[in-house]
């Protein structure tokens, strides 16, 4: 990695990669868990973890935002004015659409007068706009996450390795496996 290239530190890392995990699985689990009929105990279980797990990654989301706002990393170099737009407006908007989606599922959960503990998925009312907030921003959340994958990718296979500020080594174009080379 080139001077250039500052890696984060080893708090912002774990936060990262805690919460892709975390992102990841979730709409894993959202998804099958809503695919459930109500009834199901597994139905039960899904809706629980999930709710606890979504409160967890609110919170490291909240963190990284305090700690991106409080120690701004800089932006990989060479990006262009507009990407350098984008770069924030999509970390930014992901932090933001992690902090709605689970204010909106703690909100359909408030309305119904349950927890995520004690939350019976066949007794919800699905007609409160927090559960169409959660599923909206859940969308959302996958544009972003796919964006900033692709942004990822296409820095680090056409202009050098921009990963290992976050810990992982991937082939680049400094270690000439750019695109080039994989065509």
């Amino acid at each position: 990695m080139s001077a250039s290239q500052p890696k984060y530190t080893p708090l912002s890392r774990w936060l990262h990669w805690v919460s892709s995990l975390l992102i990841f699985g979730m709409l894993g689990a959202g998804l099958f868990m809503v695919s459930l009929p109500d009834g199901e105990p597994q139905k039960l279980i899904m809706y629980r973890t999930h709710g606890t797990l979504g409160l967890l990654l609110v919170l490291a989301t909240v963190a990284r935002a305090i700690i991106r706002w409080r120690s701004p990393q800089p932006l990989p170099a060479g990006l262009a004015s507009w990407n350098q737009v984008l770069y924030k407006a999509t970390h930014w908007a992901i932090y933001l659409v992690l902090i709605a989606l689970g204010l909106a599922g703690m909100g359909a959960l408030a309305l119904n007068g349950v927890t995520s503990f004690g939350v019976d998925p066949a007794a919800l009312n699905r007609d409160f706009a927090p559960f169409q907030g959660h599923f909206l921003f859940s969308r959302l959340l996958i544009v972003l996450v796919l964006l900033h994958l692709a942004g990822v990718l296409l820095y680090q296979f056409t202009k050098g390795d921009v990963t290992s500020r976050m810990g992982l080594k991937l082939p680049s174009k400094q270690h000439e496996f750019g695109i080039k080379r994989l065509l």
